[in-house]
């Protein structure tokens, strides 16, 4: 298992949906993992300090959670399938330190959990390998030939119309 850190939540313009990206804490791998947008506000509100007047799903479930002093002792985004991602909940039942109890969960509300009880966030290495993407490095200025179809269709803009309406 490699542990993550949440690095952002972004909104996928392509579909309006809200993108986690998690990012290793010992390495440079990302992984993106594409959540509802309920789902990715209720992390991103958490995260940014806001409290609803009244508790979100995910608050309630955590203070359930304390109420019955389960401690949550980490998260694992466990698989991936045709597509979509498999999470677990690893709970700790107070005064028994060597049970475990695991809850499947989807990543989203497994993470929405996690950062509300402050608890680590695993991702198993099959599916970092699988999934997982290392960001890309520009150095210098791109060449003419990485920029390929772009620079045609910039050679071809005829940018003299511009000055017209001023």
């Amino acid at each position: 298992m490699v542990e993550m850190l949440i690095e952002s939540i972004r909104v996928s313009l392509m579909t309006n949906s809200q993108v986690i990206i998690l990012r290793e804490m010992e390495g440079k791998r990302r992984l993106p993992i594409f959540v509802g947008k309920p789902e990715g506000d209720a992390i991103t509100l958490h995260l940014n300090g806001i409290t609803a007047p009244r508790p979100l799903t995910h608050d309630l479930a955590a203070s359930i959670l304390k109420s019955l002093e389960a401690d949550v002792n980490h998260i694992v985004i466990n698989d991936l399938r045709k597509q979509h991602f498999y999470a677990i909940i690893v709970l700790q039942p107070s005064g028994d330190e060597e049970a475990e109890i695991t809850l499947d969960a989807r990543p989203s509300d497994a993470i929405a959990i996690a950062v509300r009880v402050g608890c680590p966030i695993f991702v198993a290495e099959h599916v970092l390998e699988e999934a997982g993407v290392e960001p890309v490095e520009l150095g210098s200025t791109p060449s003419k030939e990485d920029l390929g179809a772009f620079s045609d269709f910039i050679s071809s803009l005829d940018l003299s119309d511009l000055d017209k309406d001023k």
